[in-house]
């Protein structure tokens, strides 16, 4: 997993990449989910990234892809916490955002 974080990474500028590599977390995950990105109050300023192992069994352009989205949650400040509800609207725009946030770098 971490070559395809550091492929992502080396095709984006240099001030998303300090502020990925010092803010944030990435981790395996045995969720459902092929990936899903943490972030909240509770957290002090720190985003977690989860990525499940079958997200590895994708394709590389799928593996890529979903790894820049979900920096896209980070960067673009979406909030996913245990103390904040969110409606089905606000996810999808959400969603929205960081799929264009990938698309934009090119995944």
């Amino acid at each position: 997993m971490k070559k395809h974080v550091l492929e992502v990474l080396s095709q984006m500028d240099e001030k998303v990449i300090s502020f990925i590599t010092k803010k944030c977390w990435f981790f395996a995950s045995m969720e459902d989910a092929w990936a899903f990105t943490f972030t909240g109050n509770d957290l002090k300023n720190q985003h977690l990234i989860f990525l499940s192992d079958e997200l590895l069994e994708e394709s590389p352009e799928q593996i890529r892809y979903t790894i820049a989205h979900e920096i896209g949650h980070v960067v673009l400040g979406h909030r996913n916490s245990v103390l904040e509800m969110q409606t089905k609207k606000e996810i999808k725009k959400q969603e929205m955002e960081a799929d264009k946030f990938a698309r934009g770098w090119g995944f």
